[in-house]
């Protein structure tokens, strides 16, 4: 049985900027971990299947890049919990290990078809004086959601931390 913890080991790589070095210098433009978690939650979340064209083709843009911006945050939050994923790490392809892969769209799949047709949706995010305030999502019509950042990349700890507790 593959060991599995989180993610955080492959993304923390994928997102170095040494990795984005070698694979230019190999002349290669494989997709990086988030790219395909990313691709995986794009197929199940878009209605055009991966052929998106003008304001769809911006709408599915702006959300892939709230996703991948959460998937960072996300390395942040597990490296701070200390999890991490044996066979991520062993990963030669530069990418998350399958069942981390399946665990992140699982999650994030509800979250973004759930996210992406609310009406209004607004994000409640703490301040740095310990209050917090409401700001209005951005997810399909704007630049990255910092609410649905926080919101998706605690959701994927969460998941992670359950898979902890079940392996116990």
């Amino acid at each position: 049985m593959k060991s599995f913890v989180c993610v955080s080991a492959v993304l923390a790589l994928t997102f170095s900027i040494a990795g984005a070095t070698v694979r230019q210098e190999m002349g290669k433009q494989e997709p990086t971990g988030a790219e395909k978690v990313w691709d995986a939650v794009h197929k199940q979340c878009c209605s055009k299947e991966g052929k998106c064209e003008g304001d769809q083709k911006k709408m599915c843009d702006q959300v892939g890049s709230t996703v991948k911006a959460a998937l960072a945050r996300t390395v942040e939050k597990c490296q701070k919990e200390g999890l991490k994923c044996e066979e991520c790490a062993k990963s030669k392809d530069g990418g998350p290990c399958r069942m981390c892969q399946d665990m992140m769209v699982k999650v994030l799949v509800p979250w973004v078809k759930k996210q992406a047709v609310a009406k209004d949706a607004m994000h409640k995010l703490p301040t740095a004086g310990g209050k917090s305030e409401t700001i209005p999502c951005s997810l399909v019509k704007g630049p990255i959601c910092k609410g649905c950042v926080e919101e998706m990349s605690d959701a994927v700890v969460k998941a992670c931390k359950e898979a902890v507790e079940k392996k116990k």
